[in-house]
C-alpha cells in the first residue's frame, strides 16, 4: 500500500455551544450572624455624608430653591447672590415647603430667618402632610404649628425663628411656611411679602439618621476586563436623537488601571447613518453598560466615583431603571413595564459645553432628576436638584455621585454634600414607580434633544469610573427584605440549549408563585455587529405562544428573559430573570448530507469524530489572551455516538489494512 495516496477526512463536531452560566439578580444581602461585617471586597468606604443632623436639604435656598416645593404664589429668588424662598404680595394663599422624614415621638427644633414686609403681617410655620392638605399632630394630639408675627420694629427686617415640636406618631411630613387668609380676609396678610432663609430642622437630642452602612456589593474594576457577571452592554442606537452608536468594542468599553472607561471614538464614514428618530447623523461610537438581568437594587446607598468628560454635546449619565423595564422593545410589552412607568432615577447627568457655561450647558454642572408616570404623561419629569461645582470642572478630577434611597425618600449627593432630596410618602405614583427594584446604568451619550448637536470634536473624550458601590443601613435592609418576601418569585431558571428548527417548552422546570403569569422573551444581542449601518438588538421571540419565531431562530446564542407578572394586578411590579439560550445547528440533517457526500468518494479510508475539548484553555489564560470559545462545553458521549452512527464511521476500515 505504500504507493497508494490516502485521504483522511477529519470531522471536529461541536455539539454544544452553551456559553455562560445562568444570570442571577442580587436580591438583598443579609448577615446570618448578628453584628457580622460585610465580606464584600472593596477598596474604599462609602463617603461620609455631611448632614450634621439637619433634615432640611438646601436650607439656604441655593440653586434656585432645589429640594424645596411651592404652592400658590410661592416662589424663589435672590438678591446679589443671596437666595431665599418668597411668599409674594397680593395673594391670600402661598407656601414654600420641604418634605422630611421623622423618627416617632422625637423632639425637633426648626430654626430659620423670616422677613415680613409690613408691621401687621404674619406667616404660619407648620408641619403638614405632603400635600399641605392637613396638619400633623404631636404626641399630645395638638396640631403642630406656630405663628410668626411682625411689628413696627421688625417690619422689613429678618428675624430669627425657633420652633420646637414633637413628631408624635408621624414618620414624615412637610416643613411649611404658609401665608393664608380668607379671600376677603386680613388685608395686611394679603398685601405683605415674606422672605424665608437659612432653614434647618434637627433633633433636639442631636441624634442623626442611621449612617451605619454595610457594603452589599461593589465593583472596583480591578480585573483585566469588564466583569460580565455584573454588567451587560447596551448596543446600537437607542434613545432620542443622540449621535452615538453604542458598541462593545474594546476601544469604547475597557478596563485599565482599576477603572472602567467609556470612550467616544469616530465612527467610520461608511458606517455612519441618520438617527432613525431624527435627522442628526450618528457619527460616534461610544459605550453603555448596565446591570440588567445580573444585579438589581432596592433601597440603600448607590455610589459612583468618576471623572467626567467635557465638551460640546458630551452627555455622561449614572442612573437606574426599573428591573422589569421592557428594554426599549427587546422584551414583549405585556411582560414588563414601559418607560416611564418603570421609574427612572437620574443620579447624575451632565450636559457638556464647548467652554464654560453656555445656554445652560456646563462642564461644572450636574443634574438629579426623577421620571415617573404613564407612557403618555408629558409631565413625567421632576427635577430634584442642580449642583454646580464651586471651582473647576468635573473633568479636572474624580468626584463622587450618589443616591441614598430609603422607602419613600431619596437623597442625592455630590462628593459628601447632599444636594437634593424628596419625600414621596404621599405620592402614590412615585411610590409605585420607585418602591421597586432598579438596575444601574452608566453611559456616555453624545448630543440629543437636551444636549443639542454634538459637534465633531468629542472623539477621545472619556468617562472614567473608579468604582460603583452599594450599601444598606439596617432600616433599608429590613425594608428591602420585606419587599422581596412579598414579591413574585421565579424558581428553576437556568441556561437552555435547543436545536435549530425545534419548538421546545422553554418553561419546563421554571415556575413562579402567587397566581402569576410566567412567560419569556428572546433577543439577539449576541448577533449584534458594530459595523454597517443601523444595527440594533431586537425582540426575536415574543413568548411561549410564538412558536414560529422560536422555530426560525438560527444557530447561536441569545438572551432569554423569564418574566412573572401578576394575573390580577397590572400595577404590581413583575419579576425578571435572564439566562442564556443556545441554539445548536440541526447537525442530524447536516451529518446525513455529509455522509452522502463522503459515500461518493472512492479514496476515503477512515472517518474520525474529534470532539471539542477545553484542555488547552490554560494556554490562553497564561498568555492573557481572551479565549474566543469561552463557555463552549465539550459534547456529551451520546452526541458523539450519534455522530458516529450518522456518518457510518464503522464502514471505513481500510486503514486497518495498513
Amino acid at each position: 500500500m505504500k504507493n497508494k495516496k490516502i485521504s483522511k477526512v477529519v470531522l471536529s463536531v461541536l455539539t454544544s455551544m452553551s456559553m455562560l452560566s445562568s444570570y442571577s439578580a442580587m436580591v438583598f444581602a443579609e448577615n446570618t450572624t448578628q453584628g457580622a461585617t460585610s465580606q464584600v471586597a472593596h477598596e474604599y468606604d462609602l463617603v461620609k455624608l455631611d448632614r450634621n443632623g439637619d433634615l432640611i436639604v438646601n436650607g439656604s435656598f441655593d440653586n434656585n430653591g432645589a429640594s424645596w416645593s411651592k404652592t400658590g404664589t410661592g416662589t424663589f429668588g435672590n438678591d446679589n447672590g443671596n437666595y431665599y424662598g418668597k411668599l409674594s404680595s397680593n395673594s391670600n394663599n402661598a407656601a414654600v415647603y420641604q418634605g422630611v422624614s421623622f423618627k416617632k415621638n422625637t423632639d425637633y427644633v426648626v430654626k430659620g430667618k423670616v422677613k415680613i414686609s409690613n408691621a401687621k403681617g404674619q406667616v404660619f410655620l407648620a408641619v403638614k402632610n405632603g400635600q399641605l392638605s392637613a396638619g400633623l399632630k404631636d404626641n399630645n394630639g395638638k396640631t403642630i404649628e406656630t405663628t410668626i408675627s411682625s411689628s413696627e420694629d421688625k417690619a422689613g427686617q429678618y428675624q430669627d425663628v425657633e420652633f420646637t415640636f414633637n413628631s408624635g406618631d408621624n414618620t414624615s411630613g412637610s416643613i411649611a411656611f404658609i401665608k393664608w387668609t380668607e379671600r376677603n380676609g386680613n388685608q395686611d396678610i394679603i398685601d405683605e411679602e415674606v422672605w424665608i432663609d437659612d432653614v434647618s430642622v434637627k433633633a433636639v437630642s442631636d441624634a442623626s439618621e442611621d449612617d451605619q452602612y454595610e457594603m452589599v456589593w461593589a465593583d472596583d474594576f480591578n480585573e483585566n476586563q469588564l466583569d460580565t457577571s455584573n454588567w451587560d452592554y447596551e448596543l446600537g442606537s437607542i434613545r432620542g436623537v443622540e449621535q452615538e452608536h453604542y458598541v462593545n468594542d474594546p476601544e469604547n468599553v475597557y478596563v485599565k488601571n482599576g477603572q472602567l472607561v467609556l470612550q467616544v471614538t469616530n465612527r467610520d464614514k461608511e458606517d455612519q447613518y441618520k438617527n432613525p428618530r431624527g435627522n442628526r447623523q450618528v457619527i460616534y461610537n461610544s459605550g453603555s453598560v448596565r446591570t440588567h438581568g445580573k444585579r438589581e437594587f432596592l433601597y440603600g446607598r448607590i455610589e459612583m466615583k468618576a471623572k467626567l468628560p467635557k465638551g460640546k454635546g458630551a452627555f455622561p449619565a449614572f442612573w437606574t431603571l426599573g428591573s422589569d423595564f421592557t428594554l426599549d422593545g427587546r422584551i414583549s410589552s405585556e411582560q414588563g413595564a414601559s418607560w416611564p412607568v418603570c421609574g427612572e432615577i437620574d443620579i447624575m447627568e451632565m450636559i457638556g459645553a464647548e467652554n464654560e457655561d453656555l445656554n445652560g450647558k456646563s462642564n461644572k454642572k450636574v443634574y438629579q432628576t426623577l421620571h415617573a408616570g404613564s407612557a403618555t404623561d408629558v409631565d413625567h419629569s421632576k427635577s430634584i436638584s442642580t449642583y454646580t461645582l464651586p471651582e473647576g470642572i468635573f473633568n479636572d478630577d474624580y468626584h463622587i455621585f450618589g443616591l441614598n434611597w430609603s422607602k419613600n425618600k431619596m437623597e442625592f449627593y455630590v462628593d459628601n454634600k447632599i444636594v437634593g432630596s424628596i419625600d414621596y410618602s404621599n405620592n402614590e405614583e412615585y411610590k409605585r414607580c420607585f418602591n421597586r427594584p432598579q438596575y444601574i446604568q452608566m453611559n456616555l451619550a453624545t448630543g440629543g434633544n437636551w444636549a443639542g448637536d454634538a459637534g465633531d470634536n468629542l472623539a477621545g473624550q472619556k468617562y472614567e469610573i473608579d468604582y460603583v458601590y452599594y450599601g444598606q443601613n439596617a432600616q433599608q435592609k429590613a425594608d428591602s427584605k420585606e419587599y422581596y418576601e412579598n414579591a413574585i418569585k421565579i424558581n428553576g431558571e437556568h441556561d437552555v440549549t435547543m436545536t435549530e428548527g425545534e419548538t421546545p417548552n422553554l418553561l419546563e422546570g421554571v415556575t413562579s408563585d402567587q397566581d402569576s403569569i410566567l412567560d419569556y422573551s428572546i433577543d439577539n444581542e449576541y448577533s449584534f455587529k458594530s459595523k454597517g449601518g443601523l444595527t440594533s438588538v431586537d425582540l426575536v421571540c415574543s413568548g411561549k405562544n410564538d412558536k414560529q419565531s422560536l422555530k426560525k431562530l438560527k444557530p447561536g446564542k441569545y438572551n432569554l428573559y423569564y418574566t412573572a407578572r401578576s394575573s390580577t394586578d397590572s400595577t404590581k411590579p413583575s419579576t425578571r430573570r435572564a439566562v442564556i439560550l443556545t441554539v445548536l445547528p440541526n447537525d442530524k440533517q447536516d451529518l446525513i448530507e455529509l455522509d452522502r457526500f463522503i459515500s461518493t468518494l472512492s479514496n476515503v479510508y477512515r472517518v474520525e469524530i474529534l470532539p471539542y475539548h477545553t484542555l488547552g484553555v490554560f494556554k490562553w489564560e497564561e498568555l492573557k489572551i481572551p479565549y474566543q470559545l469561552e463557555g463552549i462545553k465539550p459534547p456529551t458521549k451520546e452526541r458523539v455516538d450519534n455522530a458516529n452512527r450518522l456518518l457510518h464511521v464503522d464502514r471505513y476500515t481500510r486503514y486497518l489494512d495498513n
